[in-house]
């Protein structure tokens, strides 16, 4: 039995462990699971029924980030006891501590802009995992080009791991008392990462919720922090008290479902509007960055739009007087690769030869 230790920062990284450890499994691979109390990881985790433990706490400010790492980078020598290979979509904690204990190293990655994160994990990786739409080129910031050959790609995103397996029940739209197509998704944009350094969108994120509700849809809303909460309850309370404008809370929701029934999701981020294109759902990122991935899947055909600022309620406009989406998402989806097996071969491959 190889036991892999699997550290999970975000919902997105949670079902990559869920999918890994459930497939894993049949392969002789016992995860341990850690996470840090952020955002809707722990959710994700009890959604899929799993052992594991949150620990330490994400900074804002530059310090405060160097200070929780250190606090947790502690915490989890502690806890994670002996394993034989180490995984996640390049947590700087965890990196450190598996790389301090001599223990090999599987690197999940997709976020070439991500300056500071890859320069503290990728140099220490024995493997990095990434979608061929980023060109290898692209990773000789991080990784010295005697050692690019550690680089293995594959024709797909992360998010088709669970896309994959994902059947709809409709239980996130009956616990908010929805109806099908009669609401649009908005989710603000992580605006305290390391990476971000652009305006924040909470104005524009107001006046997408009222568009929707002047097209007699509901607004289901994701603040990712206090304000932006705040700013919506000073605008548009009323709504938000009579149920037009939800935000919810304290509710065990699955993502998918909720996107797969939504008639727009929209997102400063990438994960929720690849989720939702690729389920056939219509999405909006407004990311003020190039992002390859976005490239690729709206080459492939998929219901993905990218806009900027103004631009954003135009590229609403246009989508909510649209009926269907063209195309075939199905078969789109199905002609991509799924990184499942090629993640779990380079586990075995890593822990059989031990660290480099």
């Amino acid at each position: 039995m190889v036991k892999v230790w699997f550290d999970a920062l975000t919902a997105k990284q949670a079902r990559i462990a869920a999918v890994l450890t459930i497939e894993g499994a049949r392969r002789g691979l016992d995860f341990i699971i850690t996470c840090r109390k952020y955002d809707y990881v722990d959710e994700v985790l009890d959604m899929y029924g799993l052992r594991y433990q949150c620990l330490g706490q994400h900074g804002e400010s530059t310090r405060e980030k160097l200070v929780r790492g250190l606090e947790r980078q502690l915490a989890l020598i502690d806890v994670v006891g002996d394993f034989d290979v180490h995984v996640s979509l390049t947590s700087p904690d965890a990196f450190r501590v598996a790389f301090g204990l001599n223990k090999p190293i599987v690197a999940l990655t997709d976020t070439v802009h991500s300056y500071f994160v890859n320069k503290l994990t990728l140099p220490l990786a024995d493997v990095v995992i990434a979608p061929s739409a980023i060109p290898v080129s692209e990773w000789g910031r991080y990784v010295p080009v005697t050692e690019i050959d550690k680089i293995r790609t594959f024709d797909g995103v992360f998010e088709l791991m669970w896309i994959r397996r994902f059947k709809p029940s409709g239980e996130s739209i009956r616990k908010l008392n929805l109806e099908p197509r009669g609401f649009v998704v908005i989710r603000f944009e992580e605006s305290r990462a390391s990476y971000y350094n652009y305006t924040e969108k909470t104005r524009l994120l107001i006046d997408m919720v009222k568009l929707s509700l002047d097209r007699g849809l509901t607004a289901v809303v994701f603040p990712r922090y206090p304000w932006q909460e705040r700013a919506l309850n000073d605008e548009l309370g009323l709504y938000i008290k009579i149920g037009r404008v939800v935000i919810p809370r304290g509710l065990r929701l699955d993502g998918l479902d909720l996107a797969w029934h939504a008639r727009l999701v929209v997102t400063g981020g990438s994960t929720m509007a690849h989720e939702a294109a690729l389920l056939g759902t219509p999405s909006i990122s407004y990311f003020p960055q190039h992002y390859y991935l976005d490239d690729y899947l709206v080459s492939r055909g998929l219901p993905l739009y990218r806009c900027v600022d103004a631009d954003c309620l135009d590229t609403m406009r246009m989508l909510l007087s649209k009926p269907d989406v063209d195309g075939d998402v199905k078969g789109i989806v199905n002609s991509m690769e799924d990184p499942t097996q090629l993640i779990i071969n380079e586990i075995m491959n890593v822990a059989a030869r031990g660290r480099n």
